[in-house]
C-alpha cells in the first residue's frame, strides 16, 4: 500500500535529520505523524515544538534539528495559494493539510483554492548551495524567509560598569563590610564583582549599485530582521552617495519597510563610488555610530569607479575606528575569484576579514564567524595612510 501524499510530505522532516546526523527511527516517524494530527499545522511554533519532543532525544542535537526544521518550514512556506475569486485566504488546519497533501481546497460558494507543496530532491543542497544570482523569484523568497530566522548577532561586550558576581577576582569591598554590619563586623562573605556586560553594536554598509542589487535586497531582508531582533544595528546603503536607511527598516512589517528604504534611496542600481561613500561615512558617521566596540559588515563586490587609493585610505580609517571590519563579497564565491582589480585589492589589504557571501550557505558561515567576532579581533597589520 502506498502512502499518502500527506504521511510522504510530513516525512521529509525526519530524512532531513538523518542527513544531519540525528538518529529518526521508523518508530519515532510513526509517532511524529500521529502527534502532528492533533495539533494545527498552520502554527510553526506549535509544530516545531511538537517535532522537537517526539524527534530529539539528548540537548546536543537541539541544533542541528533547528537548522533542519527551518529548512523543513521553509519548504512548506514555499507553496502558493490561488484562488478563483478574489475572497480573502484564510488558513485553517484543513488548509494546511492541503498545503502538505496538494489536494484541493473546496470553499463557501464557488471559491477553490489549491495548494501545491514544491518538494525537490535534497532541498537543503539545492537551496544553501546555489548563487543568489540565479535563483527564480519564489526562491529569492524563500531565502529571504531563512535569512529573517537567521541569528545574526556580534554577542556581547563587557562595559564599564559592575555588577555582583559568584565567581570573580574583584574583591567589592563597600558590599562586603555593608554585609558585615549585619554579623557585628565580621566580614564572613565576601562580595564580588565583575563587568556587566552589553550589546555589540552593529553597522552594515551595503552596496546598492547595479551589480550588487539582487544581493543587496536579500540581505535588506536581513538587515530588517536585524533591526527589530538586535537592536542596536546600524544600516546604510551607498552607490554614488551614502544614505542612512536605519529608521526605515524599524518598521514591523518587513514588506513595509523595504518599500521605504526603496523610496529613500535614490542611487539604487547605479554606479559605484566607495571611496567617497566610506569617506562620508567617517566624516559624519564613525563617531556616532561605531563607538563602544561596533562590528562593521561591508557588503560590496568592490568595483570601484573612483579613486583606488582613497578607498585605501577611507577603509583603513574605518577599521581602525571600527572593533573589527567584515568585507561580505559576493564574488569571492566564485571559483577562481582573486582581487587582483585596484578597488578589491585596496579593500583586501584593510579589512580584518574577506568572507563569500553569493549563497545561504555562505552566510551561514559569516553568521557563525560573527558570532565569535565580538570575543576578539585578529593581529592587525600596521599600516601606514
Amino acid at each position: 500500500m502506498h502512502a499518502s501524499p500527506v504521511a510522504s510530505n510530513l516525512l521529509q522532516l525526519p530524512r532531513l535529520l538523518r542527513r544531519a546526523g540525528i538518529p529518526v527511527d521508523a518508530e519515532r516517524a510513526r509517532l511524529l505523524l500521529r502527534g502532528l494530527v492533533e495539533i494545527d499545522l498552520a502554527r510553526e511554533r506549535d509544530v516545531r515544538a511538537a517535532c522537537r519532543a517526539m524527534l530529539v532525544t539528548h540537548p546536543a542535537e537541539r541544533a542541528r534539528f533547528d537548522e533542519a526544521f527551518d529548512l523543513f518550514w521553509a519548504l512548506l512556506r514555499g507553496s502558493r495559494l490561488v484562488l478563483a475569486s478574489d475572497g480573502p485566504a484564510r488558513t485553517n488546519k484543513n488548509d494546511a493539510w492541503a498545503v502538505a497533501s496538494g489536494a484541493p481546497l473546496s470553499r463557501e460558494g464557488h471559491e477553490t483554492a489549491a495548494r501545491t507543496l514544491r518538494v525537490v530532491a535534497s532541498p537543503a543542497e539545492v537551496l544553501r548551495l546555489r548563487d543568489f544570482a540565479q535563483m527564480t523569484a519564489d526562491e529569492r523568497s524563500a531565502a529571504a524567509r531563512f535569512l529573517e530566522d537567521l541569528d545574526w548577532s556580534p554577542g556581547l561586550r563587557p562595559s564599564r560598569r559592575f555588577s555582583p558576581v559568584r565567581r570573580g577576582t574583584t574583591l567589592d569591598t563597600r558590599a562586603t563590610l555593608r554585609r558585615s554590619l549585619a554579623r557585628f563586623g565580621e566580614p564572613i562573605e565576601l562580595v564580588r564583582r565583575g563587568p556587566r556586560t552589553k550589546q555589540r553594536p552593529l553597522v552594515l554598509l551595503l552596496d546598492v549599485s547595479g551589480s550588487m542589487e539582487v544581493y543587496t535586497r536579500l540581505l535588506l531582508h536581513m538587515s530588517h530582521s536585524l533591526t527589530r531582533g538586535w537592536g542596536r544595528v546600524e544600516v546604510f546603503t551607498f552607490g554614488t552617495r551614502l544614505t542612512r536607511v536605519t529608521r526605515q527598516l524599524r518598521h514591523r512589517r518587513a514588506d513595509v519597510a523595504l518599500a521605504r528604504v526603496g523610496r529613500s534611496v535614490t542611487d539604487w542600481s547605479g554606479g559605484t563610488r566607495i571611496g567617497d561613500a566610506l569617506r562620508e561615512f567617517n566624516r559624519r558617521w564613525s563617531r556616532r555610530v561605531l563607538g563602544r566596540g561596533a562590528v562593521a559588515l561591508l557588503v560590496t563586490d568592490g568595483w570601484e569607479r573612483g579613486d583606488p587609493s582613497l578607498l585605501g585610505h577611507e577603509a583603513r580609517t574605518l577599521q581602525r575606528a571600527a572593533y573589527r571590519v567584515l568585507w561580505l563579497n559576493p564574488l569571492a564565491g566564485t571559483p577562481g575569484y582573486a582581487p587582483v582589480a585596484s578597488g578589491a585589492r585596496a579593500l583586501a589589504d584593510a579589512v580584518d576579514d574577506h568572507l563569500a557571501a553569493n549563497t545561504l550557505d555562505a552566510l551561514v558561515t559569516i553568521a557563525k564567524l560573527l558570532g565569535q567576532a565580538g570575543r576578539g579581533r585578529p593581529v592587525r597589520r600596521q599600516m601606514s595612510g
